[in-house]
């Protein structure tokens, strides 16, 4: 009996997988740190997205509203809570808290994980920030430099 194999889809596949990683790497190299885990002592976060939700035009300051979602983990073992404005945006020499909108707050029970949304009023024409982790309840503290996606 006689076995032939034609072709070799494990290097083809091999191929696509890796040109589907790459295609990965660079959209979040695009946004920074946006989908990057910060662990602190109790707490693993995740900024998921960034989205501008009130356009200059639409925001009679003149600045843009974004919407960050986060998904936060508690990984202690006593309740956690944690709201939109344990976080802060900070880009050059100035800061930019919570604004308008429907910002989370949430209790977090150990091992458990929740996501929500905070909104925070920015400057127009800046598309990079650097987003804070600082609650006032601790001294936890983490950071992501953000890229915000250009529109297409």
């Amino acid at each position: 009996m006689l076995l032939t194999a034609c072709g070799n889809t494990s290097d083809s596949s091999t191929t696509k997988q890796t040109n589907a990683t790459k295609q990965e790497q660079v959209e979040k190299k695009d946004q920074g740190d946006l989908n990057k885990v910060k662990t602190t002592k109790t707490l693993e976060i995740t900024p998921t997205k960034v989205a501008d939700v009130v356009s200059p035009e639409e925001n009679k300051k003149g600045n843009k509203i974004i919407k960050i979602h986060y998904k936060i983990k508690n990984i202690s073992n006593k309740d956690l809570v944690v709201a939109a404005n344990d976080f802060i945006i900070n880009i050059g020499e100035n800061y930019y808290y919570m604004g308008s909108g429907i910002n989370f707050a949430e209790t977090i029970k150990p091992s458990k994980t929740v996501e929500g949304d905070g909104y925070y009023e920015i400057p127009k024409d800046y598309n990079k920030f650097k987003l804070m982790y600082q609650p006032l309840s601790n001294d936890e503290r983490a950071a992501w430099n953000i890229v915000m996606a250009e529109d297409k």
